[in-house]
C-alpha cells in the first residue's frame, strides 16, 4: 500500500510529539521525588546513655576537702593599693588594712593620702617608738599567742607582769642594815616606846644583819593569779639574836593588757601580821600594797620589767607608821644560751623608796626623826639561768645608790620551780 507524503509527516510529527510528552512526565517524576525526600521529616536523634554517678568516697583525703569559708565576722580589706611605706622595705608592704580601723591613723596609710602622714614622716627615732607603742596597743598582731617567757620574768627585786603557777624559794642576807624602823615598814617602833624591839641605849641599832627565807606559792589561770608568801627571819642585833616566822602574806595578780609589745597587770598584797614585832620578826599591823607592773619588750633578747606600788600601814603606830612608794625597773637580756631552752640572762634593777609620812629612830642619839620626803634608791646586778620552761636559779646583788639606803649590802638569792 503506498503511503502519502503527507501521512508520513504526520506519523513522524506524531511519534516526535510522544517522546516529548515521555521526557516531560520523567522529568516531572524526578523533581516529585526530590521534593517528597526534602519533605520528610530528619531523622531522630539517639539519646545518649545516661553517665552513673561517680562514687563518692566518704573518708576524703586533706587534699579533697573544700577550702574553708571566710568568716562572715571579718570586715573585708580595702581594696586600695598601698605604696611602698617610708620605713623601708622590710615593713608592712602589701598588707591592705581594714577600713574604718584605729590602724589607719598615723601612717599606715600613707599611700592612700592619710591625713597623719606629715606628723609621721618627721617624728624621728623617739616618734618611731611612740608609733610602736600605739600600733601594739590599738593595733595588736593577731597571731600573737600569750604565753609565759624566761626573758619577761628574770627580775629579783620587780614583780612579772603575767601570772604563773610557781613555787619560789628565795633567802636575803643584809648586812649592817640601818633605820629599820623607818615608817614601820621593816619593823615597828624600836626607840622603847612602841611595838618593836628595845635598843640599846648607847646603840640604838646602828646595824643589824639579818638573814630571811621566804617560800612563795602561786596558782594561775589564764590572766589571774592568787598566791601566798610566808617567811622565816633571824637577826644578830646590838640586843642579841632572834628567830622565828616573820608576817605573812596574800595577794592576787590580774592581767589588764597582754600584747607581744606591751604587758600590763595589776597586783594588790595584803600583809598579814604574824611574827613577833618585839623580837623584830615582823612589824605589829597589817599593810596593804596595790601595784602597777608592766612588761615592754624591747628585743629578741632584751625586756623591760617595771613595777610601782604605794605601801600603806593600817593600825600601826600613829608617829612612826607612814605610807611609802615604792617603784622598780629592771633591764633583762640575754647574755648566753648554751642551748636553745637553757638561756642565762643579766638583769640590771634600780629600786627607789620614797617615804611619804611616819618617822623613824635616829641611830645616834635615839632622837625621833620625820621620815616625809626621804629617798632610799639601790641598784643591783644579777645573773638568772633558765632550764626550758620549769626551773630556774640566780643571785643578785644591791647597793645604795644614794648616801642613805638600807644596808651596805643585800643579796637574794631564788629558786623558782612552775608546774
Amino acid at each position: 500500500m503506498k503511503h502519502s507524503p503527507h501521512s508520513t509527516r504526520l506519523r513522524c510529527n506524531a511519534l516526535c510529539l510522544l517522546a516529548v510528552a515521555v521526557c516531560l512526565a520523567g522529568a516531572a517524576d524526578a523533581q516529585y521525588e526530590h521534593l517528597r525526600i526534602a519533605r520528610l521529616p530528619p531523622p531522630a536523634l539517639e539519646e545518649p546513655t545516661p553517665a552513673e554517678p561517680p562514687l563518692v568516697d566518704p573518708y576524703p583525703s586533706t587534699e579533697e576537702l573544700p577550702a574553708p569559708t571566710p568568716d562572715p565576722f571579718v570586715p573585708l580589706p580595702s581594696t586600695a593599693a598601698l605604696q611602698e611605706p617610708e620605713f623601708g622595705p622590710s615593713g608592712l608592704e602589701g598588707i591592705e588594712f581594714a577600713p574604718f580601723s584605729m590602724c589607719n591613723c598615723c601612717g599606715c596609710e600613707c599611700g592612700s593620702g592619710s591625713s597623719y602622714c606629715g606628723e609621721c614622716r618627721g617624728m624621728g627615732r623617739s616618734g618611731r617608738f611612740c608609733r610602736s607603742v600605739y600600733r601594739g596597743i590599738c593595733c595588736p598582731d593577731p597571731c600573737y599567742e600569750p604565753c609565759w617567757t624566761p626573758l619577761a620574768d628574770a627580775a629579783f627585786f620587780t614583780n612579772s607582769v603575767r601570772p604563773i603557777s610557781q613555787q619560789r624559794f628565795r633567802w636575803d642576807f643584809a648586812e649592817d642594815w640601818q633605820n629599820p624602823d623607818r615608817s614601820e615598814y621593816f619593823w615597828a617602833r624600836a626607840d622603847g616606846n612602841g611595838r618593836g624591839p628595845n635598843p640599846s641605849p648607847s646603840t640604838y641599832f646602828r646595824g643589824l644583819d639579818y638573814d630571811e627565807l621566804s617560800h612563795y606559792i602561786e596558782a594561775a589561770h589564764g590572766p589571774i593569779g592568787v598566791w601566798f608568801e610566808y617567811t622565816y627571819r633571824a637577826l644578830d642585833t646590838d640586843t642579841g639574836h632572834f628567830a622565828g616566822f616573820g608576817d605573812m602574806s596574800v595577794g592576787t595578780k590580774t592581767l589588764l593588757f597582754d600584747t607581744e609589745l606591751v604587758q600590763l597587770a595589776m597586783q594588790f598584797r595584803t600583809y598579814i601580821p604574824q611574827g613577833s614585832s618585839r623580837e623584830g620578826l615582823g612589824t605589829g599591823h597589817a599593810s596593804l600594797e596595790p601595784s602597777l607592773i608592766a612588761g615592754l619588750k624591747l628585743s629578741p633578747k632584751s625586756y623591760l620589767q617595771t613595777e610601782v606600788a604605794e605601801w600603806i600601814p593600817l593600825g600601826g603606830d600613829s608617829l612612826y607608821a607612814g605610807a611609802l612608794l615604792r617603784y622598780s625597773f629592771s633591764y633583762n637580756r640575754t647574755i648566753w644560751q648554751p642551748h636553745r631552752s637553757v638561756p642565762i640572762i643579766s638583769t640590771t634593777e634600780l629600786t627607789g623608796w620614797h617615804f611619804q609620812d611616819g618617822a623613824y629612830t635616829d641611830s645616834t642619839n635615839g632622837s625621833i626623826q620625820p621620815s616625809n620626803g626621804g629617798t632610799y634608791l639601790h641598784g643591783s646586778t644579777g645573773l638568772r639561768m633558765f632550764i626550758c620552761d620549769r626551773l630556774d636559779f640566780g643571785t643578785s646583788g644591791s647597793m645604795p645608790l644614794t648616801s642613805e639606803g638600807w644596808g651596805d649590802l643585800w643579796i637574794r638569792s631564788e629558786l623558782r620551780i612552775r608546774f
